[in-house]
C-alpha cells in the first residue's frame, strides 16, 4: 500500500512539471577564493554580510557585480574578487547572459592578534563564510593580567 501511494505521488508530481523546462542550475567553473578578511575591515572590526548580484555572460564571465547596504570595506573587496570569478549553467537558454546572487559573509571572532589567521568556508554558488579574528589593537592600553 506504501509502495503504491509513492510511484502515484511521484507520478503526479512528474505530470505537474511542464517536460522539457529545467531549473537553471549555476555553477562556479573558476574562482579566485578570499584569502584574508579585507585588511581595513579587521583593524576596524568591521563584521556583516555583502550580498552580490551578478550579471553572468553566457560564456561564463561576470558582466557586472552588484550589491547594496553593505559596508564599502567589504563590498569593494568582495566585488572585486567575484568579478574575476567564472561560471557554469545547467539548462540555461544558450548564449543569453543570466543572474545569480552570492552571500559573504564575514565575521570577526575571538581576542585581537596580531597575525591574519582568516578562514573561508565555501558553499558554492551560493554562500561564503570569511572568519577572523580582530586585528590586535597597537594603540590601546595594555590588558590587566588579573585583579591584585
Amino acid at each position: 500500500m506504501k509502495l503504491s501511494l509513492s510511484v502515484m505521488s511521484l507520478l503526479l508530481l512528474l505530470v505537474s512539471f511542464p517536460q522539457g523546462e529545467r531549473q537553471a542550475i549555476v555553477y562556479v567553473k573558476h574562482l579566485e577564493p578570499p584569502l584574508h578578511y579585507p585588511a581595513l575591515g579587521r583593524q576596524a572590526q568591521i563584521q556583516g554580510t555583502v550580498i552580490v548580484k551578478l550579471t553572468i555572460a553566457a560564456d561564463g564571465t561576470v558582466l557586472a557585480a552588484e550589491s547594496a547596504n553593505a559596508h564599502p570595506l567589504l563590498r569593494d573587496e568582495t566585488e572585486k574578487l567575484v568579478k574575476k570569478w567564472t561560471f557554469g549553467c545547467a539548462y540555461c537558454t544558450p548564449n543569453v547572459s543570466y543572474e545569480n546572487a552570492t552571500r559573504f559573509i564575514y565575521r570577526l571572532e575571538g581576542e585581537g592578534i596580531s597575525y591574519d589567521n582568516t578562514s573561508v568556508v565555501m558553499e558554492l554558488p551560493d554562500q561564503v563564510t570569511i572568519t577572523a579574528s580582530p586585528r590586535e589593537c597597537d594603540h590601546c592600553p595594555p590588558k590587566k593580567k588579573g585583579n591584585k
